[in-house]
């Protein structure tokens, strides 16, 4: 083999290991180092199911299920403590976050309202409660997510689709985006994650994220082609979070994957189908990175939360 062709070659694998892509084209799949799964506690002779997940200051992971909970674990897995919400009959809650201060916010979906907990559970205080489409009112509250001051970011779905903005108090600062199929605009804006000034809001209906600086002016959405339309193939992406190696990660509920894609728009890997088995998700709804670099997912038809040790 002459100079030139090993250069080529050479060449080659550097740039397939720089973009992650396979010499198809299609994306890399996500190394694993370790997969387990584990289902909560029964509520009675019931087997919930999770939905959404945070984690705390010293990797905790919090769990909100079907049945209502809040479901507290330490960073070796050891179930701490656990509440329910203050009411569950009109439906169960998604959204949550943990702030610096211990206390926890939750996206009380069908009760319209934000909920602020202290670690025992304890109510310390609301924001909302009406149904509408006025400063601090709701349709229904369903992601959450912070910046570095706390701030609170706060998408919602039912007509009214759009990201409103409170402090860590919950006193109102400002909303933007909409309802609709164009530019800014939602169906089922369902998670969304801050970082650097910048908002990533997964638009699952109409299979998209968005970015907005988080002033609220509409920049375009992630990994846009030449048409400004999203290149990367979404299947009701329903969550969305950042890891600790400067990378998104957004779990599919239609396609029963997780995707990770750079901050600049670029697929860079892909790990899951729709299933049973390991490797596998049944529409999973929530995911969390702590800072191990360990990904949760809520892993919902299946019943079970997942740990992957990326």
């Amino acid at each position: 083999m002459n100079r030139s062709i090993t250069h080529l070659l050479a060449f080659a694998l550097l740039m397939l290991a720089f973009t992650g892509c396979k010499p198809n084209g299609t994306p890399a799949k996500i190394e694993v180092k370790a997969w387990s799964s584990f289902m909560l506690p029964t509520d009675g002779a019931v087997q919930p199911t999770p939905r959404s997940l945070t984690t705390g200051p010293h990797d905790e992971l919090a769990i909100m299920d079907t049945a209502g909970r809040i479901l507290i674990y330490d960073a070796k897995g050891a179930l701490l403590r656990q509440w329910k919400m203050l009411d569950v009959q009109f439906g169960k809650p998604e959204g949550i976050v943990w702030l610096k201060d211990d206390r926890i916010v939750v996206c009380d979906t069908h009760y319209r309202r934000l909920v602020w907990f202290d670690q025992q559970g304890r109510v310390l205080h609301t924001v909302g409660g009406e149904k509408g489409t006025g400063p601090s009112q709701f349709i229904y509250p369903v992601g959450l997510c912070k910046d570095p001051a706390e701030n609170l970011y706060v998408c919602e779905y039912g007509g009214h689709d759009r990201v409103q903005v409170f402090t860590r108090d919950g006193v109102w600062l400002r909303e933007f985006g909409s309802a609709g199929t164009g530019p800014g605009q939602f169906q089922r804006a369902s998670g969304l994650v801050w970082h650097d000034g910048r908002v990533f809001v997964a638009d699952a209906v109409n299979n998209r994220i968005h970015i907005f600086k988080d002033s609220g002016e509409y920049l375009g959405l992630l990994g846009a082609g030449a048409d400004g339309k999203s290149a990367i193939p979404f299947d009701l992406p329903y969550d969305i979070t950042l890891g600790g190696d400067g990378a998104l990660y957004i779990i599919e509920y239609g396609a029963g994957r997780l995707s990770r894609v750079s901050l600049e728009g670029k697929l860079l890997a892909r790990y899951g189908t729709t299933g049973t088995g390991e490797g596998e998700f049944a529409t999973p709804w929530g995911l969390a990175v702590d800072s191990r670099m360990r990904v949760f997912v809520a892993d919902t038809r299946n019943r079970r939360i997942v740990t992957l040790q990326l």
